[in-house]
């Protein structure tokens, strides 16, 4: 029995066009290389293709979810007593915010340095969470601010009725055309 010849293949080399019957990697003739590395520059300039489309799928998902955020903000600072939509109180009576119920009762006045005081104003937290109240509460007259409170709390439960500390270095105005709250973020 015999056993089948084994015929080489023919390749041609890219640089000097010799035809060569060979297995051999590199031409005879000029002994460069049959196979051009364009195969791999192929890989990698697909690999860095994805990368880029990879890339860009995820700027563009977290861009995506930035304006998704900027606009559950915007929504919040232009409710009533958001940071855009200052809500008119009168003293001694009860006003709402964004599920922050504020109780009747509460006073303005002068602390021992003479400067503005918020007295006895107590919140209610009715939101859905534990939460803080971080809120401004200004005087005007006309459109000028005259004097500004801080007020805040700590996180408070749901349900939990806690009293506001409030602080100031203006003075209280002797005349003013409104007071007003908005939260301070």
């Amino acid at each position: 029995m015999t056993s089948p010849s084994f015929t080489a293949p023919t390749k041609v080399c890219p640089n000097c066009g010799t035809q060569a019957q060979t297995t051999g990697d590199k031409c005879p003739s000029c002994n460069k290389k049959y196979k051009k590395k364009g195969k791999v520059l192929k890989i990698l300039l697909i690999l860095g293709l994805l990368l880029l489309l990879a890339i860009g799928g995820c700027v563009a998902l977290i861009g995506g979810a930035a304006n998704e955020v900027s606009k559950s903000i915007e929504k919040d600072e232009n409710k009533a007593g958001g940071t855009n939509n200052p809500l008119t109180i009168t003293p001694g009576q009860a006003f709402e915010v964004d599920g922050f119920n504020y109780a009747a009762g509460w006073s303005v006045g002068k602390d021992a340095l003479d400067d503005l005081a918020i007295k006895g104003l107590k919140v209610t937290n009715n939101r859905e969470d534990r939460d803080s109240a971080l809120v401004e509460i200004k005087f005007f007259r006309g459109t000028e601010v005259l004097a500004l409170a801080d007020c805040t709390t700590e996180p408070i439960t749901v349900g939990t009725t806690v009293t506001l500390d409030c602080t100031s270095t203006d003075k209280l105005p002797t005349k003013y055309d409104k007071i007003t709250i908005n939260d301070s973020f």
